[in-house]
């Protein structure tokens, strides 16, 4: 008989937190991906999306530590208020020093490499040739980002033994910390793609792209280190209803790029459905189908003159 298997305690617990952290994830890339029947985005294209927000986190994370360990070497005293510890506040000065820590490095640092790699994607692919490209890759992003966040998070509380807070934890970070990256990153992306097709003035597109998202996250981080999660959650509600509701507009269908040029005049994407009937269709007005209206229509016109024409 053979030997199974022994995982290392740490490998296997790194294993459980990562497919608990996948749940979140495959719910809302069902949710706004694998159901939809049009699907304008290559599945790869998706996938490198989701990759690429996987990858961001180990750079968030470094960055972030490097900019905890230069606040607590100046400032040792407000150190605890930039971490996020939940402290009671004593004063402005203490709320300050919060938001300082939240839109000045966090917001600062994790939207601005996902706007960076975004930015850079969305200006030079070939295949994001409508809004709604982007706004799927930037989702997909957002939700790769938030999986490995949740699994560093589980990973944590699952080797400390806090099995008791664990069951918080999950539904904290299923329900509130995957939306808002997929809030940040749906608005990022759209923007974003808007102001790469905009002909006359992107600029505008591209700097909301960046300083909604930015204004978002630091909102939402400084509400949960000051524990006020409904407000968090409050805070995220407007931004997905302008998601959904722009997954339904027409003109973010329209198709702007064709091989890596931009089109003057942009036009909508033929389903395939209104192709299969248009060429059905074409075949009645063809010059060989002697049935075709516009035929009927000469003959009876020919039909018409000749009994004018001739002698009473």
């Amino acid at each position: 008989m053979t030997q199974g298997i022994i995982l290392p305690p740490g490998v296997s617990i790194a294993i459980i937190a990562f497919l608990l952290s996948l749940l979140p994830a495959s719910l809302f890339m069902w949710l706004w991906y694998l159901r939809r029947t049009d699907r304008s985005v290559a599945a790869s294209s998706v996938a490198l999306a989701f990759l690429l927000g996987l990858g961001l986190v180990p750079l968030a994370f470094f960055a972030e530590q490097y900019a905890a360990q230069t606040w607590q070497n100046l400032s040792p005293a407000t150190f605890l208020y930039f971490s996020g510890s939940a402290l009671p506040l004593q004063s402005l000065k203490d709320v300050g020093l919060a938001a300082l820590g939240t839109f000045g490095i966090v917001a600062v640092i994790e939207e601005g490499l996902r706007y960076v790699v975004l930015r850079v994607w969305l200006t030079r692919s070939r295949v994001v040739d409508q809004v709604f490209d982007g706004l799927v890759i930037g989702i997909a992003m957002g939700i790769g980002f938030a999986t490995l966040e949740n699994t560093i998070y589980f990973w944590q509380q699952l080797q400390a033994g806090q099995l008791d807070t664990l069951v918080f934890i999950f539904f904290l970070r299923f329900l509130i910390s995957t939306l808002a990256h997929i809030s940040f990153g749906g608005l990022m992306g759209t923007l974003l793609t808007r102001g790469v097709f905009s002909l006359y003035n992107p600029r505008r597109y591209l700097l909301l792209a960046f300083w909604l998202p930015w204004c978002m996250h630091g909102l939402y981080d400084l509400f949960l280190s000051l524990e006020m999660s409904s407000y968090a959650i409050l805070l995220l509600l407007p931004a997905l209803i302008v998601l959904i509701a722009w997954a339904q507009r027409r003109e973010f269908f329209i198709i702007h790029r064709k091989d890596g040029r931009l089109l003057v005049f942009q036009e909508a994407p033929q389903r395939h459905q209104a192709q299969a009937v248009r060429q059905f269709l074409k075949q009645f007005e063809s010059p060989w189908n002697t049935y075709a209206p516009w035929l009927n229509e000469r003959r009876k016109r020919g039909q018409l003159l000749d009994e004018i024409s001739e002698p009473s």
